[in-house]
């Protein structure tokens, strides 16, 4: 298999990144056994990797992930989309990883909204066009509920309903964002309420109002607390190394209030625990 970087990145991250179903002691010993070449030459420690270098890997076994599938009924699907897989677009450059649409290809199923690869959660996928179309409609309005959690690094204290702009930068494949608006900058609504400091870091819940690229992770960056383990929007120095590779970022609850012909959903709650939890006193 060949890679190559597109941003810069530790090596074990970038494989475990790029490369689906790929465990942190698989990276590791994929380094140690010298199965890694970086522009031609063998590595075996886990060095820095710098934009458009080509990694060859050797000897690597592509194994599908199991994806946890939390509720289905004939119209949806409601899955716990594990960090590292896409949701409907798969990234051509990483034949080894796969979307959310490609595992449940044999129903047809949809992907009604979106999370980042590298963000875990529930996700909703709709059996139907016709049930998709419905989905859209359901967000547009604001019918569906969906809360976050993340961990961010210091002691947020901003619990309430939080106003910026944001512009996205296409060529950066990132988003800025502004106190004040301007051109090209939409409005974001952001809701944060915190629920616990741990070892100078804050566990916050989080719901958006409006749902724009990037929102959360740039949102909280902007504010001066970048989610653990974003590179992209973390400008604080950090020596923590997680063997969770993932964002510290989870869609982990979803509730509905429909009025039409699924309204058998409304009074259910889909809740799940974030995996990165249990990493966070490392």
């Amino acid at each position: 298999m060949i890679l190559q970087v597109k941003e810069k990145e530790k090596l074990i991250k970038f494989l475990i990144h790029n490369i689906q179903g790929l465990s942190f002691s698989s990276a590791q010993k994929l380094i140690r056994l010298g199965k890694v070449k970086i522009n031609g030459k063998r590595v075996k420690s886990n060095i820095d990797l710098n934009v458009f270098d080509e990694l060859e890997i050797f000897n690597l076994i592509s194994t599908k992930p199991n994806i946890e599938v939390i509720y289905e009924d004939e119209n949806i699907i409601i899955v716990n989309k594990p960090q590292g897989v896409e949701c409907a677009t798969r990234d051509k450059s990483s034949p080894n990883t796969y979307s959310l649409e490609e595992l449940f290809s044999d129903k047809n199923a949809i992907v009604v909204h979106r999370l980042d690869r590298l963000t875990e959660g529930l996700v909703i996928l709709a059996k139907t066009k016709e049930i998709a179309r419905k989905f859209e409609q359901y967000f547009k309005n604001r019918k569906i509920t969906k809360k976050y959690i993340t961990c961010v690094y210091g002691e947020f204290k901003n619990s309430g309903i939080d106003i910026k702009y944001l512009h996205k930068d296409n060529q950066k494949s990132k988003v800025i964002v502004s106190n004040e608006p301007k051109e090209d900058y939409k409005k974001i609504i952001t809701e944060f309420k915190v629920l616990k400091q741990i070892n100078n870091k804050t566990l916050i819940e989080i719901i958006l109002h409006t749902g724009r690229t990037h929102q959360i992770r740039a949102h909280l960056s902007f504010l001066g607390y970048p989610i653990v383990n974003d590179n992209k929007y973390n400008n604080k120095k950090s020596n923590n190394t997680y063997k969770y590779q993932g964002y510290f970022l989870t869609a982990y609850k979803l509730e509905f209030n429909l009025d039409d012909d699924l309204k058998y959903l409304n009074g259910l709650e889909f809740s799940i625990t974030p995996s990165w939890l249990k990493y966070l006193n490392e």
